[in-house]
């Protein structure tokens, strides 16, 4: 399939390569990407290729830009006194992150048609969900902790479902859309997922991550199955690798989607309270006809760490991170292992 062109023309040639280099690693865009820092270069080659998308700086910005008939033109945003207001424009003052999340937010509302993304790795996704019905046991931090070491040699995306994350707050951003958003797109518009997603995926410390939903209440209603077409989906128009589910009792259908997970984990203690709750957690399962979700969860009791990284982007360091190296890589691997 051919790439339709993204063309960046900015004088400030270290800006433009800077910000193709960013978007040339993201792997689920539609684009080809060339870069202009000389006028006539960009005429010559508008001529005799059909440019899709155009990002260009407030500066190099003239009228004549438009006799071109590019279909979507956006102005990198410099002193906001651009006189054209008929066309898009973004601050071109922020992270490279941040610029490309809302081009491809604009190009995927804009397009009536976007071509279609196929995974090109024959290796399936594997999804790993991690539950516990025990409280304060580490789960989350259990997860980002194997994620972020995941994603060090695999493409790897996880997905949080507490009720209430705090990840705002964590890790002292906010952002426009959240996991809510993604399942509204995926049900309006499956064929403009993988776009989509582009513009909600964040990172941190190499961990690919949708924010989980600001308003829990923004779920109501979505059904396990719902859930696994979307991770379904996401499997075929995206080169993920490992999915991480950070699952809550907030998720409704909650065992259909433990049910449909490769592996699970679940994190417990040791003391009375905890097992009685395992112990009827199991039960439940069981009486329910759901006794398969048992047998392929891992029962993990985590030892007391002295010190854990109080910030995300940290997880990677420390007693915890020693522990998924040394005991569930190895439980991990081999169980890849068995399903290729």
């Amino acid at each position: 399939m051919d790439k339709r062109i993204l063309a960046i023309f900015d004088c400030e040639e270290s800006y433009a390569y800077r910000l193709m280099e960013f978007i040339s690693e993201k792997l689920n865009h539609p684009f080809e990407i060339y870069v202009f820092t000389d006028r006539n270069k960009f005429f010559s080659c508008a001529r005799i290729k059909d440019i899709e998308c155009l990002l260009i700086s407030e500066t190099a910005y003239k009228q004549d830009v438009e006799a071109v008939k590019i279909p979507h033109i956006i102005i990198l945003s410099e002193s906001g006194e651009n006189l054209n207001k008929d066309l898009h424009h973004i601050n071109k003052y922020q992270s490279c992150e941040n610029i490309f999340h809302e081009v491809m937010e604009y190009y995927t509302d804009q397009s009536g048609i976007v071509p279609g993304r196929l995974r090109t790795g024959t290796k399936k996704m594997r999804i790993i969900g991690i539950y516990t019905p025990v409280g304060r046991c580490l789960q989350t931090t259990f997860s980002l902790t194997l994620g972020q070491m995941l994603a060090r040699h695999h493409k790897t995306l996880y997905l949080n479902f507490e009720i209430y994350s705090g990840f705002a707050r964590m890790l002292g951003r906010n952002t426009d859309s959240d996991i809510s958003d993604l399942m509204y797109y995926f049900s309006c518009a499956r064929e403009k997922l993988s776009y989509r997603m582009e513009s909600m995926v964040e990172t941190v410390n190499g961990l690919d991550f949708i924010p989980p939903a600001e308003i829990h209440q923004n779920l109501t209603g979505v059904r396990g199955h719902q859930w696994l077409d979307l991770f379904q989906e996401i499997e075929q128009a995206s080169e993920y690798e490992y999915m991480i589910l950070d699952l809550s009792d907030g998720i409704l259908d909650l065992w259909d989607v433990l049910r449909g997970c490769d592996c699970i984990y679940t994190i417990t203690r040791q003391d009375s309270l905890a097992v009685a709750k395992m112990e009827q957690y199991e039960k439940a399962l069981e009486r329910l006809d759901y006794g398969d979700i048992a047998a392929k969860s891992k029962k993990w009791r985590l030892p007391i760490f002295k010190e854990l990284p109080l910030r995300f982007e940290e997880l990677t360091y420390g007693e915890l991170a020693g522990y998924i190296k040394e005991n569930i890589f190895p439980d991990l691997l081999e169980e890849d292992g068995k399903h290729q």
